[in-house]
């Protein structure tokens, strides 16, 4: 039976971009069934430590050297400094979960939300950005924001990030694979090799 991986991420994180294309192919390349859980960190953060996140609002000048270098080296454009960051990413988490029940896939726009914040200047707290994003994805904008601002889409999103917390996540991106935690691009190397030798 292939493996199924809980993909814990918020969608304003530096480090999910990064390792967004890792993350997407365990599916492909290891045949894992992946499920994506857009969260806000920093509630996730908050409960499991009583304090926030420091990862990517207050980043030092060598985490800050180190990521770009890491950006260049997968061919990703990526600014120091993004225009809007750090900024809420509610918003952003339910237009993904929208997307889902939609039938879209969630994929290529977490990937659009995540280049957007941190190459493109877009703030996916901005429900007009947003909309611009999506209407240049050939997304149904109009239709997707109203399901991400329904209570029912409120709720799965508190749903998630309580499910983030009870599967003891604290650091974005996480998978979760039978309880266990991979964490960051260093996490998921390790998850794909096990997958890999599985699948062999």
């Amino acid at each position: 039976m292939n493996a199924v991986v809980d993909y814990f991420f918020s969608p304003n994180c530096g480090e999910a971009y990064l390792c967004h294309d890792l993350a997407m192919s365990l599916a492909a390349d290891c045949g894992a069934k992946l499920r994506l859980w857009p969260m806000d960190l920093y509630v996730v953060h908050d409960t499991a430590t009583g304090r926030r996140p420091s990862t990517d609002d207050e980043i030092t000048p060598e985490a800050i050297t180190n990521r770009l270098i890491r950006a260049r080296q997968s061919g990703l454009r990526m600014s120091p400094v993004p225009m809007h960051h750090p900024t809420d990413p509610r918003m952003a988490c339910r237009l993904l979960l929208a997307a889902g029940r939609m039938g879209l896939d969630e994929g290529p726009l977490a990937l659009a939300l995540l280049r957007g914040t941190w190459a493109e200047g877009l703030n996916i707290g901005d429900p007009g950005d947003l909309a611009d994003a999506l209407r240049q994805m050939d997304l149904p904008a109009l239709e997707l924001l109203r399901l991400a601002d329904s209570d029912r889409l409120r709720d799965a999103e508190d749903d998630i990030t309580a499910k983030a917390v009870e599967a003891g996540v604290r650091f974005s991106p996480t998978a979760v694979v039978g309880g266990e935690r991979y964490e960051g691009d260093e996490g998921l190397q390790r998850l794909r090799r096990k997958l890999m030798r599985a699948a062999a």
